[in-house]
């Protein structure tokens, strides 16, 4: 009997659909496409918890041409480092359990998180000859040393260093973010060669919408005032603490109100926050999806990205392209020099503020509520610039490529 034909493509993450996060929409999207597009594919994934409420999900299933295969885990609170790393740990634990079935793939497209996920890979290559692409979201263990929840002396920094040595020496392409995260990588990671990185950048998943009679009302605000946004992770990579000092400044100005809507480590300082300074002017949700972010997202007049310092190079806010695709000015709390301070005034899609200043994120804010048409036309550049430049079929051709030509895998073979 002839030896069954291997599949194309085994995408091997963390979070997948029905989850929804970014990541999980992220490498949903870019398997789905996939699927559509001519490849065989499957996805090994952990089982959903934090970021649904369906608390039935098969563990295995097709969806749109995936075949999915779910892996359950030891699921600890997240908000402490020892429960981060016992959940990472245990669902790359579950992942090699698996091992056995990497040699039915051509190619496994890994990611990032969790850091130690790769070795997986790397084992399907070194035991089975299976080529695999790296999709750097983040870049770690730089990531985890700048945010002071990792130290460079500790046994998992060992690790992490360990298998990027492996990672980058016998990956078959890696997937940087933005240019600035190439650079990065190739300064900083000295087995890896500039023929296999390729930039992709990420895209916008929500679709734009128009708002709704009672929108405005129903998030708590009167109709017509000036609504700043934040939405998406509050965690150790996120300045949110300078969006609470320009909201305290702002609480007397009743044009201005804040929206923030999200999940991470910092969400319960800005709870705590708001509760203790008496910040009536800030509304704080839970993630929001589907209908209720696009209406969200509608009645905001500008958004906020934010990144900590010392993360230039090592990750993108992904929420930067949804805000792009939005329409919405843009308030970027970043580091001078940054691909994302250099692109908002170059392009002229809004305004950027120093990492830690409160105060210069206020007068950005009063600047824009102050010249709503100004800040409209922010917006406007803003949406042509994720049309010309970031748009979703511009990315899924740089991905379908990169199988095609970096990993020789024809749409055909299947």
């Amino acid at each position: 009997m002839a030896a069954r034909a291997k599949k194309d493509i085994l995408f091997l993450c963390h979070l997948f659909y029905p989850e929804h996060h970014t990541a999980a929409n992220l490498s949903f999207d870019t398997a789905r496409y996939m699927a559509s597009h001519g490849f065989s594919v499957d996805a090994l994934v952990g089982y959903p918890w934090e970021y649904t409420q369906d608390r039935h999900v098969p563990l295995v299933e097709m969806v749109e041409g995936v075949g999915i295969r779910r892996i359950r885990y030891l699921q600890i609170d997240r908000k402490r480092k020892l429960g981060r790393l016992i959940n990472f740990f245990s669902f790359t634990f579950g992942v090699l359990l698996h091992s056995a079935q990497f040699r039915k793939y051509r190619v496994i497209v890994v990611y990032s998180n969790p850091p130690v996920l790769p070795v997986a890979a790397i084992l399907a290559k070194r035991k089975y000859g299976t080529k695999y692409v790296f999709v750097a979201h983040d870049i770690y263990p730089e990531v985890a040393y700048a945010s002071k929840s990792l130290t460079p002396k500790s046994e998992v920094s060992r690790l992490m260093n360990w298998i990027n040595r492996r990672l980058y020496r016998s990956a078959d392409c890696v997937i940087a973010m933005t240019d600035e995260m190439k650079a990065y990588l190739l300064a900083h990671r000295p087995q890896l060669s500039a023929d296999r990185v390729v930039t992709i950048e990420n895209w916008a998943h929500e679709r734009p919408a128009t708002a709704e009679p009672g929108a405005y009302t129903r998030f708590g605000y009167k109709d017509g005032q000036f609504i700043v946004s934040f939405f998406g992770n509050m965690g150790t990579c996120q300045d949110v603490e300078v969006i609470m000092e320009a909201a305290e400044l702002l609480k007397q100005d009743d044009r201005v109100r804040f929206l923030i809507a999200g999940y991470g480590n910092k969400k319960d300082a800005v709870e705590a926050r708001i509760r203790e300074r008496g910040l009536h002017n800030v509304q704080l949700m839970n993630y929001l999806t589907g209908e209720a972010f696009e209406q969200a997202m509608a009645i905001s007049a500008c958004s906020i990205v934010s990144l900590e310092r010392g993360l230039m190079g090592m990750c993108a806010p992904s929420k930067y392209y949804t805000c792009l695709h939005g329409g919405q000015a843009i308030l970027a709390i970043v580091e001078k020099g940054s691909y994302l301070n250099l692109e908002v005034e170059k392009e002229r899609i809004g305004y950027t503020v120093e990492i830690g200043d409160g105060r210069g994120l206020r007068d950005a804010i009063l600047k824009m509520a102050e010249s709503p048409a100004e800040c409209a036309r922010m917006g406007q550049r803003a949406k042509k610039l994720y049309e010309e430049r970031y748009n979703y079929a511009q990315a899924m051709g740089k991905y379908c490529a990169v199988i095609t030509d970096k990993c020789g895998i024809a749409k055909e073979s299947s």
